[in-house]
């Protein structure tokens, strides 16, 4: 004899999976942003579009604090959990392309990926705990003169700031605006927004297994010189997002999915 079921318990079932489903997909989405479908060549301060950048408004978390101003930063490079000495440092950069200007603090970190954006950023665990910090792929950094490139983060940054300390942040990122000027130790710059482009996205998602940090290219002291090659690919990739109409092509993608390693 077969058993009927009651309306209510399918009714309550149907509920539960689609809760359970929901929940899952939240989960997939990194911080929640909701994507905003563009076209390349047209996202809101970006190349050369006008407007400020879109997307969920970035804070640093509780308990971690900015301390004064956000600059560019030329100078030492350092990897390692916590700066040890001058040996622990790469030397500055030998390409023609720099951000202006050394500064005279040495990093306790450097952290992510790009070359003409490049930021000091001073951070204060104000905790009796070490905290951990995760800057978010699709952060973007704003000139706030407007005169200088606007940094973009393409893949994720994690720090661990112990209590109590403030540490220096060398901060590499990608240039989202090819006809600005580098970064510069001059220029003052803002946390701005976690952006919702879904052309930004795109690339965002394609590179988010992939080995492109500076912090896993730095061994025996120094940075591997395939992290400059792979570098200067991404930028350029970057812009035919951010200051061209092109969008990604199957080049592209294919150096991705290809050429670039897994993390």
């Amino acid at each position: 004899m077969k058993k009927k079921i009651s309306m209510p318990f399918v009714v309550l079932l149907s509920l539960v999976l689609a809760f359970a489903v929901s929940s899952c997909s939240k989960d997939d989405k990194d911080n929640d942003i909701e994507i905003v479908e563009d076209k390349p060549g047209k996202i809101p301060g970006l190349g050369n579009t006008d407007g400020e950048p879109t997307g969920q408004k970035y804070s640093l978390p509780e308990g971690i604090e900015l301390q004064g101003e956000i600059t560019g930063y030329e100078g030492d490079v350092n990897t390692t959990a916590r700066a040890k000495s001058k040996k622990a440092m790469v030397a500055r950069r030998s390409s023609e392309l720099k951000a202006e200007v050394p500064a005279d603090l040495s990093p306790d970190f450097s952290r992510g990926s790009g070359y003409f954006v490049r930021l000091g950023i001073k951070l204060k665990n104000s905790t009796s705990s070490t905290k951990k910090l995760e800057l978010p792929a699709g952060l973007i950094i704003k000139s706030r003169s407007g005169d200088y490139q606007n940094g973009v983060l393409l893949k994720k940054v994690s720090i661990d700031i112990p209590a109590n300390k403030t540490i220096y942040l060398d901060l590499h990122m990608y240039c989202g605006n090819e006809r600005k000027s580098a970064s510069s130790e001059y220029e003052k710059y803002d946390l701005a927004v976690i952006s919702n482009s879904s052309s930004l996205h795109d690339l965002i998602n394609r590179l988010k297994n992939k080995k492109i940090n500076i912090e896993q290219y730095y061994k025996d002291n120094r940075v591997d010189q395939s992290y400059n090659a792979l570098v200067g690919k991404l930028q350029d990739i970057l812009w035919t997002i951010t200051d061209s109409e092109d969008g990604l092509n199957e080049d592209d993608i294919k150096y991705i999915n290809e050429y670039l390693p897994n993390d």
